[in-house]
């Protein structure tokens, strides 16, 4: 299985460095994070007409979004999509038999990979995926809990080779790591003071985002060069992020004192923070924001006036 997954990355990564969309390895100082005011979005819900319960998971830089269907539920399982602008079919991304698939990010250059994570009898808990042009591979942390505990999963993807993600350890706590694919090499993280934390996002550039439980309350961080910073939402009861660009800008969702979810976008992560909420405009019980492209471009899910779950894209005006 690892040989497949090196020689594909491989093959697609010597792609990369051959054209005009190749990325910078890890390490190199990102882009001048932008500093202008407030985006201003146009908002398109993304529904696959077969299912009541829907949500976009995330996006990349050609506009492709992968997202699910489902509530988790035994009776209405997680169900993975693929979908290219106007994003009016929905290409079943579920691997087969699979008691449910989790796709939780994309990249389109070099090849299409997907990452996320499935649940599969007979074998326990939730392994980590990897689809690259159409072939998958399952993986997880050896070092996780065994049996039907057991959990690893992608949460974030750049085309490097590298993502994002957590394992469950044998305490049922979820630890933050960096992913080599190729290698499936785990590093884990140490943001400050968690108990259980997950990385939700990496960029180009290798700068990751994610979110932690401390004994008092869930924050964001933000890690670059094994460097951490903390943020939270102003007065949040607690705060998630979710995904990164390669301009640093965050993204995730707050809770607020009335146990609202609200999505944000956050600039200069490390200092300076200049917040956005983002409330989509048919939300009417909250909004998450899942990811980010380097165009502005934003995706995630809300909820209705009669609660229910919808997917969303909005680009920038």
């Amino acid at each position: 299985m690892r040989v497949l997954i090196t020689a594909l990355i491989a093959i697609s990564l010597l792609s990369a460095c051959s054209g005009g969309d190749s990325v910078s390895a890890l390490g190199k100082s990102p882009t001048q994070a932008r500093t202008s005011g407030s985006i201003s979005f146009k908002y398109q819900s993304i529904d696959d007409p077969s299912s009541t319960v829907n949500r976009v998971n995330g996006i990349d830089q050609s506009g492709d979004i992968v997202g699910t269907t489902g509530d988790g539920n035994a009776s209405d399982p997680y169900k993975s999509y693929l979908a290219k602008a106007p994003y009016t079919t929905f290409q079943d991304e579920t691997y087969p038999g699979a008691d449910g698939t989790m796709a939780t990010s994309l990249v389109s250059v070099p090849g299409q990979t997907i990452v996320g994570g499935w649940v599969l009898n007979p074998l326990p808990g939730i392994w980590a995926f990897v689809q690259i042009n159409g072939v998958w591979s399952i993986f997880r942390n050896l070092k996780g809990g065994r049996g039907p505990d057991t959990a690893t999963e992608v949460l974030g993807l750049n085309n490097a080779g590298f993502g994002v993600g957590y394992f469950r350890n044998t305490s049922g706590n979820n630890v933050p790591v960096i992913i080599n694919i190729p290698t499936e090499n785990f590093t884990a993280l140490r943001p400050p003071g968690y108990v259980s934390a997950e990385a939700t996002g990496i960029n180009a550039f290798g700068d990751i985002v994610g979110w932690e439980t401390t004994s008092t309350t869930t924050i964001g961080f933000f890690e670059r060069l094994a460097v951490y910073y903390t943020f939270a939402f102003p007065k949040a009861k607690e705060t998630f992020a979710l995904g990164i660009n390669s301009a640093d800008q965050v993204v995730g969702y707050y809770v607020d004192s009335s146990e609202t979810k609200h999505g944000f976008i956050l600039t200069n992560p490390k200092s300076g923070k200049k917040w956005q909420t983002i409330d989509e405009p048919s939300a009417a019980h909250g909004t998450v924001v899942t990811g980010i492209n380097d165009d502005d471009s934003i995706c995630g899910y809300y909820f209705d006036a009669s609660g229910v779950q919808h997917g969303f894209i909005a680009t920038a005006n």
